[in-house]
């Protein structure tokens, strides 16, 4: 019997100790979105984009000039000078493909740059939230497949923490 007593006390101990931990959730998302700093940003990497497309849409301006010509002047034109004019546009083409990668690139560097430290500043505002209610555990609202009505949403306070 004391046995029986003693494994049921073990067996019920974390469960004990997880009534004791408190869990809240937060949607990130939504306090990012309202941020000041995340405005500027996106007015920032808009610029960009509209940049990269703009150049992007020139070189391949070009290039259809550069095409259609040659169409109209490929029958005209000597075995070698065609052979080389198709290289060229052949070359162009691919400048054309490793701009666009390399614009690629950077406007997702330039977004990770823009939005690491937004990100940040809501990780430690949920952190000092969190450590002062008390809470143990603090979850993505986003992620969760069923909130209870009696969940905790400390996105409110977050946002206050911000200045939001």
């Amino acid at each position: 019997m004391k046995k029986t007593l003693f494994i049921l006390l073990l067996a019920l101990s974390p469960l004990c100790l997880m009534a004791q931990q408190k869990m809240a959730t937060v949607n990130s998302d939504e306090i990012v979105s309202i941020m000041p700093d995340t405005k500027s940003a996106q007015t920032r990497l808009q610029e960009l984009d509209k940049k990269y497309s703009t150049e992007l849409q020139t070189m391949q301006q070009e290039y259809t000039k550069k095409t259609e010509a040659f169409i109209k002047e490929s029958e005209k034109l000597s075995e070698t000078i065609r052979a080389t004019r198709q290289q060229e546009l052949i070359d162009m083409q691919n400048r054309i493909q490793q701009s666009a990668q390399v614009m690629q690139q950077d406007f997702q560097k330039q977004q990770e740059t823009l939005l690491t430290p937004i990100r940040q500043k809501v990780l430690d505002a949920i952190k000092k939230v969190a450590d002062r209610e008390g809470y143990t555990y603090v979850v993505e609202r986003m992620m969760m497949l069923h909130i209870g009505k009696d969940a905790i949403d400390i996105t409110p306070q977050v946002k206050k923490e911000l200045g939001l």
